[in-house]
Parts: structure tokens; sequence; C-alpha cells
């Protein structure tokens, strides 16, 4: 960002914040969306083996799958 688009957003905000704290406060909302919806995955696949609708296998390669889109997404997300 230029100084003078820095500049302009600041003004516009009223100096309550910078362009790095809003790009800081997209990202951590982002980040927590993506690990609360990895953690709900895991969950529900525990629950699902636990009842006995998937075997140990589908549940650990679904686990797998979450953490892998959730590495990929928040390299994304805070890159």
């Amino acid at each position: 960002m230029k100084p003078a688009q820095a500049a302009a957003f600041q003004e516009g905000t009223g100096n309550v914040f910078t362009a790095a704290d809003l790009l800081w406060t997209i990202q951590a909302i982002g980040s927590t969306a993506v690990f609360l919806y990895v953690s709900w995955m895991c969950y529900r696949a525990y629950e699902d083996y636990g009842s006995g609708a998937i075997a140990a296998k589908d549940m650990v390669i679904v686990w797998l799958r979450s953490v892998f889109v959730m590495m990929v997404l928040l390299y994304l997300i805070v890159k």
C-alpha cells in the first residue's frame, strides 16, 4: 500500500485503526472459523465411528483430509 493510500485509509477510519489492524482482524476471524470447522469435522467423524456408521480407517481419512485442508487454508489466509 502506498503512503497516500495508507493515509487516506487511516483518515477514513477516523484514526481508529490502520490497514494492518484490519488485515490482522480478518485473518484472525478466518483462522478461527477454519479451526472450528476442522474441529467440528473431526468430532463428527469420531461420533460416527463411535456409533458404528464408519470404520476406523474412514475416521482417520476424514481427520487427515480435514487437517490438510486446514493447513492449506491457513497458509492462504495468513500469507
